[in-house]
């Protein structure tokens, strides 16, 4: 009887700080926290990206992209994100699938995206144009911007693939 009180108490704490930490993040970002579709996967592996370079995931959640990404095409991956229980459980997956990938409870507009060899958004469209003037003041004039689902209002990507990935320079 104790323990399964326990389980449920431990349950019932681990939906609440899911809540607040989605409530935290929504309120702060305006972007609600919703993972890579697995047909979205599936249009990503037509990219080429080069072994070894760093994909910056912003505002990644529990890191699901970044975690294909690496396993796909054997890049470095860090992803970041204010949803500290998305982080968090991003982390046990990352242990679950033996995968290094690198997560950050930090809101992306204070990352350093130079270093960012490719840099991955998944965002929602009310957000992308100010994401898009962060993004283009802030990247390596090298950096590849890849899209998912919602493309930049002011800039012309320069290959499209599926209707739904945007890939920008």
């Amino acid at each position: 009887m104790w323990i399964l009180l326990i389980v449920s108490l431990l349950l019932v704490l681990l939906i609440w700080f899911y809540y607040v930490s989605f409530i935290k993040s929504l309120f702060i970002t305006k972007v609600p926290y919703v993972g890579t579709f697995n047909k979205d996967l599936k249009l990503l592996e037509q990219l080429d990206l080069r072994r070894w370079k760093l994909l910056i995931d912003l505002w990644c959640g529990d890191g699901k992209a970044l975690r294909f990404f690496v396993k796909k095409f054997w890049i470095r991956g860090e992803g970041y994100d204010l949803n500290w229980f998305a982080i968090w459980w991003g982390k046990v997956l990352n242990k679950i699938f033996w995968c290094d990938i690198k997560l950050y409870i930090k809101n992306f507009y204070d990352v350093d995206i130079k270093k960012a060899d490719y840099i991955y958004l998944f965002l929602m469209p009310d957000v992308m144009e100010d994401v898009e003037k962060f993004v283009f003041e802030n990247k390596s004039p090298y950096s590849i911007i890849i899209i998912n689902s919602f493309p930049f209002p002011n800039k012309k990507p320069f290959k499209v693939i599926g209707g739904k990935i945007y890939l920008y320079k």
